[in-house]
Parts: structure tokens; C-alpha cells; sequence
């Protein structure tokens, strides 16, 4: 059994397609100074510093965090696991505190893709060179495939990825972290070009820089702070050829077996039996709607056939959850940080400290974290309560 751990302090820059501005030295500062400040502590009391950067070519920058995030005399790590690398510093993070080697622990995620030139080339040629190139397979065309999956087995519809993404775009409004968040409704998404059918433009997430960071703490140092304490987390590793999961018995690409069971192992430790009933805050790192939709039946939320129906139900306001008040990945997902951001907004939520974008009487909340084509997933669990 290990020692609970808690979130403390966050802090975030603001988000946009390009900080000029800032270089990264002073956006990593402010949003460290901020995160401190919220957690009521100096930095002296850090044990440990472990950054989340995914690679240099995303960033433009070489070696982004050795000049940005390390800090003499602290233990410093990197870690990257693509648009999972925010949870997985966070969990890195967690292992020090939960094993005693340190009481506060420090997470830092980077995202300066506005410098990167060869963003977009990086993207369409992460896919095997041999077996997958006669479908030219871009991040854009994977994730066409997996919605065209999804309307064939289970009934969703291109309206359902429209109004999904206007409902994330009207959320966003609410979140003073972006700046000038995008407004559009499902009209104007379904008029918007498409990308690869059935992603149309106004779906995609855009290119976003920015850093979050996040102050974790024992159950000892916490002391009278508000706190978000760690309930359950998982994480689960997957084949990275798309091909290998397609129709396999475990679970086909579109049923997300990394994240149902990070959920589960989550869930377990938590001691959630029936999420849909306990979980009243949902964040799900996921930069399209048709992702988003997928994670519903891997986070135990409803049943896969079930899907489009508890879609209807969400964005009439019938559910219990709520997914992403933020805005979610649709509104802005600096890679390297996106699945931290969804750590800290569930943090704030079960806090009470979202601002506009709060919830009423959030306890628990669940965050997830996906990388490398969902080959990476993770899952955490926040309530409001010690455990």
C-alpha cells in the first residue's frame, strides 16, 4: 500500500499557436512561480523536478529542457511518451513521493511547437515505413480511420462529431487559460473543408504552445492545503502498428484496450465500482471529437454499443459526467503538456478552483493521458477527499 499523494499547486501559461513573447526559460518560470505560489511553498522544499518534452523535432528547440526546466542541486528526469508525456512525467513524479524518496515533487511540461518547421512532416511519418505506406497514414488519416470505424459499427454519425465539437468550442469560452479560444457551432463545422472524411477542419485540434505544471505532495507535507489527492492511477503500454490492433479478440483499435484497463486499474484502486454513477468530472486528452467519443465505453462511462446514445444525453446535459468543462484538447493541445493539462484541470475542478469553468460539487474526477497513437495510455483518478 502506498503513502497518498496529492496535486497542491498548479499553474499554466496561456496557450496560443506561438509564444513570441516568452522565450521558454520565462514561460517555464511563470508557470512554476504560479504553481508555487498556489501550493504555498518556496522552491527549496522541491525534492525532485521531472519534465515532460516530447521530441526536439516537435519543439524546434534542441534539448528544450535542459536549459529550461533542470535546477542544480535538485534531481531532474525527462520523459517522453508523445501525447501521453504530461501523465507519464506525473506518474514518474508520483513514484518518487509514493516510495518515499522525497515529499514534494515538481512537473513540468513543455510545448513550443510554434517554432518547430517540421511539425506537420514529423506527424505524417511516424507510421511504419513498410507495411503502412501504400495508405499514405498521417495523424490526420489514423484518426479519419478510426471514426469511419466507429460510424460502421457502432451508429455515430458525422452530426455527432459537429456538435461534439461546437460543445467543446463553447466550453472553451470559460477558460481564461486560452487566448482567444475559438467559437463555432455545428453548422460551421459541418460546412468547414475536410481534412480526411470525416474529419472536417473546425474538428482538429490547432497547434498550441504553452506549459503546465504541477506541485505533488505526501500526505504529511499537505498539512491544511486544498488538495487534490490521488485516488487510483493506471498506465499501459500497446503494439505500435496500427495493423496489429485492428479485429484482434482483446480489443479492436477503436476499443481502446490500454485505456479501459489503465481505467480499470485506476478505477480498482480508487475503490469505484461504477464510474458512471461516481465520477462527476471527465477530462480526456483527446484532439478530435470522434477520439473523444472512444474514450467513453474504455473509461466504463456506458457500454460501446451504447455510445452514441450516451453522446445524445451528454450534449443535452443528461449525464452525470461532464467531459471536458475545459474545452478539452479541441480547444488547445500543446503536446508535450496536453495530458497534464487534463491532470490539472481535474485537480482545479475537484478543488473548486476552476474559475468560470467550475463545476457544482465535483468529488471525483478522471483524467486520462493518450500517446503515440494510443499505443500509451493513462489514467488518474482525483477526488476532494484524503483517502
Amino acid at each position: 500500500m502506498r503513502d497518498p499523494v496529492a496535486i497542491i499547486g498548479v499553474g499554466q501559461t496561456t496557450y496560443r499557436r506561438r509564444h513570441v513573447e516568452r522565450n521558454t526559460a520565462e514561460l517555464v518560470r511563470d508557470a512554476v512561480e504560479a504553481a508555487l505560489t498556489d501550493a504555498q511553498i518556496d522552491s527549496d522544499a522541491i525534492g525532485v523536478i521531472v519534465g515532460g518534452v516530447a521530441p526536439d523535432a516537435l519543439a524546434g528547440i534542441n534539448h528544450i529542457d535542459m536549459a529550461s526546466i533542470s535546477r542544480p542541486g535538485v534531481p531532474y528526469f525527462r520523459v517522453n511518451t508523445g501525447g501521453a508525456t504530461g501523465s507519464s512525467a506525473f506518474l514518474a513524479a508520483m513514484s518518487w513521493i509514493a516510495s518515499g524518496r522525497c515529499d514534494v515533487a515538481l512537473v513540468v511540461a513543455v510545448e513550443r511547437m510554434g517554432y518547430a518547421t517540421t511539425a506537420q512532416a514529423v506527424f505524417n511519418s511516424i507510421f511504419d515505413p513498410i507495411y503502412e505506406k501504400d495508405i499514405s497514414i498521417s495523424t490526420i488519416s489514423m484518426i479519419a480511420m478510426r471514426a469511419t470505424m466507429l460510424m460502421q459499427e457502432y451508429g455515430y454519425t458525422t452530426d455527432h462529431w459537429a456538435s461534439l465539437a461546437a460543445k467543446n468550442s463553447l466550453a472553451s469560452q470559460n477558460n481564461d487559460t486560452l487566448e482567444n479560444p475559438r467559437l463555432f457551432d455545428k453548422a460551421q463545422v459541418l460546412a468547414s473543408p475536410i481534412l480526411s472524411w470525416p474529419i472536417r477542419t473546425l474538428e482538429a485540434c490547432p497547434m498550441s504552445e504553452g506549459v503546465c505544471v504541477a506541485v505533488l505532495a505526501s500526505e504529511k507535507f499537505v498539512g491544511a492545503r486544498r488538495a487534490a489527492w490521488v485516488l487510483g492511477t493506471g498506465a499501459f503500454s500497446d503494439a505500435y502498428a496500427m495493423g496489429d490492433r485492428i479485429r484482434r479478440p482483446e480489443g479492436s483499435l477503436v476499443e481502446l484496450l490500454t485505456l479501459r484497463r489503465s481505467a480499470e486499474k485506476a478505477y480498482r484502486e480508487a475503490g469505484i465500482a461504477n464510474p458512471s454513477e461516481v465520477i462527476d468530472c471527465v477530462e480526456i486528452q483527446a484532439p478530435f471529437a470522434s477520439a473523444e467519443a472512444m474514450a467513453y465505453s474504455a473509461l466504463g462511462l456506458c457500454e460501446a454499443k451504447n455510445g452514441p446514445a450516451f453522446l445524445d444525453r451528454l450534449l443535452e446535459g443528461r449525464t452525470r459526467a461532464l467531459v471536458n468543462p475545459s474545452g478539452g484538447p479541441q480547444a488547445a493541445n500543446p503536446v508535450s503538456a496536453t495530458a497534464l493539462i487534463r491532470i490539472v484541470e481535474c485537480a482545479l475542478q475537484v478543488r473548486g478552483l476552476a474559475g468560470k469553468r467550475q463545476l457544482d460539487g465535483v468529488r471525483h474526477a478522471v483524467a486520462t493521458g493518450q500517446g503515440g497513437a494510443t499505443q500509451f495510455s493513462t489514467a488518474v483518478v482525483l477526488g476532494s477527499n484524503r483517502p
